[in-house]
């Protein structure tokens, strides 16, 4: 065989890939992009609930139920396990239980916003149009109006921090101010006003590998008329957004899905934000 047909058979197994992975995300999103599975997450994140249960709250048969919790396990997005339904004068009968995985809701999260920044070339912008429109109806199913950003990767993967002030800083640890608390021992941890800076503050510990990288404070984000900005405050391993270097203290626009890298590398910190975001009223019609 020849360079050049080996090159061309190689190319056709990575095109095949390429088709797989582009089918499955395309199952994937089919599935988050229908209110009533979203509403069925949201009724099993916590309690795991039988089919019967489920349909009682949503309001529709059995039948169809079952049919969107078959889609739903699939798509590896649910999963089922064994308990027992309610005691008859038989005994407690075995049935199946259907629920979440754990941090389920936030991998969906972060899964979104991953695809939503990749740079999808399959089938003009089909594609990419489902990312967004899963993505905008599972934020406003899921995220309030208080935004709040996830570890993605690291020792506090899937950790959540709720952006509660105007302001709040994100970088290395520093000289404290206020008494330590338990769970300042954390990889990343929440220090409320007053205890590192006058503002809140994401604080960074040693356990990350490319902290000497990242600054006190690194970045800073801030709620202003009309959304919410992240600004680097001359970092020493610098500030991303979407892969994108920010220049130092120039404030820039976030938007739900949007992935911040701090000190950018295989052991750096990266966040996910997201915020329920306001539905343009055209949509609505």
């Amino acid at each position: 065989m020849t360079d050049s047909e080996e090159y061309a058979n190689a190319k056709t197994v990575m095109m095949a890939e390429d088709q797989d992975y582009y089918e499955d995300l395309s199952k994937y999103l089919n599935v988050l992009s229908n209110p009533v599975r979203l509403h069925i997450l949201k009724i099993i994140e916590h309690t795991p609930k039988e089919a019967n249960e489920i349909a009682g709250e949503i309001g529709t048969s059995y039948v169809n139920t079952k049919k969107h919790l078959e889609k739903m396990l699939t798509a590896g997005i649910i999963t089922k396990e064994a308990g027992f339904g309610r005691a008859t004068s038989r005994g407690s009968l075995p049935v199946w239980k259907y629920t979440t995985r754990p941090g389920g809701i936030e991998e969906i999260i972060r899964n979104l916003g991953l695809f939503s920044n990749l740079d999808i070339h399959i089938k003009g912008s089909e594609l990419a149009a489902k990312v967004e429109e899963a993505r905008r109806m599972v934020s406003r199913e899921y995220a309030g109006e208080t935004p709040v950003i996830f570890v993605l990767g690291g020792p506090a993967d899937g950790k959540t921090f709720p952006l509660l002030e105007a302001v709040t800083r994100i970088g290395r640890e520093e000289k404290r101010l206020g008494p330590l608390m338990a769970e300042d021992s954390a990889a990343i941890y929440y220090a409320p006003p007053g205890t590192v800076t006058g503002d809140g503050a994401i604080v960074v510990s040693r356990e990350f590998d490319l902290v000497t990288r990242i600054s006190r404070p690194h970045a800073e984000i801030q709620q202003k008329e009309g959304g919410w900005y992240l600004t680097d405050r001359g970092s020493t391993g610098g500030t991303y957004l979407n892969d994108n270097p920010c220049e130092e203290n120039r404030e820039v626009r976030l938007m739900a899905g949007d992935i911040i890298d701090l000190a950018r590398g295989p052991r750096g910190v990266r966040f996910l934000f997201t915020v329920a975001e306001v539905q343009d009223t055209k949509d609505e019609s």
